[in-house]
């Protein structure tokens, strides 16, 4: 499965990409929604894995904007936030956000949410 990791945080991003990769995903990464929009005109992918908090849109914004695009319907949504507002999981689930991940993340369970979706 192909997955899209979108975090304007670089360290993290690469991190998230590492990790995934080694356990043997093709990941690509956007800076922000963005150029994931970008990437997504060109690559298919299950999984998007996003930050909340982003320059130009937040991660449900950009939820939105993904799951308005028929090819993309489909495609599972992880949103990683440090905001421990309840009102941000709520939102996302309206807008199409499969599930919620508090910051720090535990990347053993992030890592059972991606099989999961698979």
């Amino acid at each position: 499965m192909n997955i899209l990791v979108v975090d304007d945080d670089v360290e993290l991003c690469t991190l998230l990409s590492r990790f995934l990769e080694k356990h043997g995903y093709t990941v690509y990464s956007a800076a922000d929604a963005l150029q994931a929009l970008d990437i997504l005109e060109r690559h298919s992918v299950g999984l998007v894995i996003s930050d909340y908090r982003m320059p130009h849109m937040d991660g449900i914004q950009f939820t939105e904007m993904l799951k308005a695009d028929p090819r993309h319907q489909t495609t599972s949504v992880i949103l990683m936030t440090g905001n421990a507002d309840g009102n941000v999981h709520d939102k996302g689930l309206r807008k199409g956000v499969a599930m919620t991940l508090e910051k720090p993340l535990d990347f053993n369970q992030l890592l059972n949410l991606v099989r999961f979706a698979e």
